[in-house]
């Protein structure tokens, strides 16, 4: 999964919401059918932790609202 920019999804990344109000860090990305399964969800996404929210899921076919990528986690 990539971010609209063409960087690819990693948990971990530093990211915007909202359209750059809310920051959030990448919690889990969800592709395949078993992880779908597994969060019960419908569609592939990225899980996002971010503040006041919690985690919260932002389906991979948000395109009007993009999740922005920020920075990579320091390792």
């Amino acid at each position: 999964m990539n971010y609209a920019s063409g960087e690819t999804v990693d948990i971990g990344d530093s990211v915007t919401l909202e359209h750059g109000k809310t920051p959030g860090i990448v919690y889990a990305v969800i592709e395949s059918p078993q992880q779908i399964n597994e969060w019960a969800l419908d569609e592939p996404g990225i899980m996002i932790e971010a503040e006041p929210f919690g985690l919260v899921f932002w389906p991979a076919s948000e395109i009007y609202d993009p999740v922005i990528f920020i920075a990579r986690k320091c390792t």
